[in-house]
């Protein structure tokens, strides 16, 4: 394939130069991460979900009762897949659906046109004529969310890397350490990585480093409708007893109190206003934060 050199995706980047404060901030970040991702959820039936229940219907008949790995939902909510071991399945709203043999998936992805992407056995392959094409050799990674043009990719060692549909690799960032959680804002235009309790944002396409602060001791991190804004929810610390949320702009540094109430952990897409989180290997519909 044109272009298969290029995509070779880069296995190391230099390390951004870190706040003090974040540093310190980050075991009990690691702390707060397991807490929150363990909290429980209390969802309605995956099939019977106010936006997602008719793709999540025909995912679970083209699984057919197959182990379920994970999930993604295309940035508009019109297509989402699902993947077990050996296969991944796809639906949209249009009917289409399809179910394709391909063992070893670790993560997959809707890019900014639709498009599935998916890691596999060191590589990565992007939907093409209903077929999965490889465009590209990729370390393994911990995540893998669509943006813009194309996807992001962040791996254990903390290592991201944006690339487009052709394979080329647009931008490289490295993260201070792993144990990462990558998100990307409305339009696909801005990506973040909460990291250590704080928070580092880039530009999607390029990565190039927009901003890197811990406003708080950082549980989680929601997309709100604004591209720029985002709410965090913080934890407690030895100057802030009580858990509180801020809404944050990640390109000016601006913040403001929230009220302080019961939020799950979800993901905003990219394309539309709508959170989403895992049930029973699904996607379902969450409560925005």
């Amino acid at each position: 394939m044109a272009g298969r050199k290029g995509a070779r995706l880069l296995s190391s980047a230099s390390v951004l130069a870190w706040p003090l404060t974040l540093v310190v901030a980050a075991g009990l970040g690691l702390l707060l991460y397991v807490a929150t991702t363990s909290l429980p959820y209390l969802i309605a039936s995956p099939a019977g979900d106010a936006h997602l229940g008719a793709l999540n219907d025909c995912l679970s008949r083209k699984l057919a009762g197959a182990t379920r790995l994970g999930w993604a939902v295309a940035p508009d909510a019109s297509r989402a897949a699902v993947f077990g071991p050996r296969v991944v399945a796809v639906c949209g709203e249009d009917g289409g659906h399809s179910r394709l043999e391909f063992p070893g998936a670790t993560a997959v992805a809707f890019d900014g046109e639709r498009k599935l992407w998916v890691a596999a056995g060191g590589h990565l392959l992007r939907e093409r004529d209903g077929l999965l094409q490889q465009v590209g050799d990729i370390t393994p990674p911990e995540e893998l969310v669509g943006h813009a043009g194309g996807v992001i990719a962040l791996d254990a060692a903390g290592l991201l890397v944006s690339v487009a549909p052709d394979g080329k690799v647009l931008g490289q960032a490295q993260v201070p350490g792993a144990g990462g959680r990558l998100s990307v804002g409305p339009g696909g235009v801005l990506a973040a990585v909460e990291w250590g309790g704080g928070v580092l944002v880039y530009e999607a396409r390029t990565l190039t480093l927009v901003r890197a602060e811990a406003p708080c001791a950082v549980e989680f991190l929601w997309w709100l409708d604004t591209p720029e804004q985002v709410l965090l929810g913080c934890g407690a610390t030895q100057d802030s007893p009580m858990p509180s949320a801020i809404r944050f702009d990640v390109r000016t540094g601006a913040r403001q109190e929230a009220p302080e109430r019961t939020r799950a952990p979800a993901r905003r897409l990219s394309g539309r206003a709508l959170y989403v989180q895992g049930c029973d290997g699904f996607p379902c519909t969450a409560s925005p934060p």
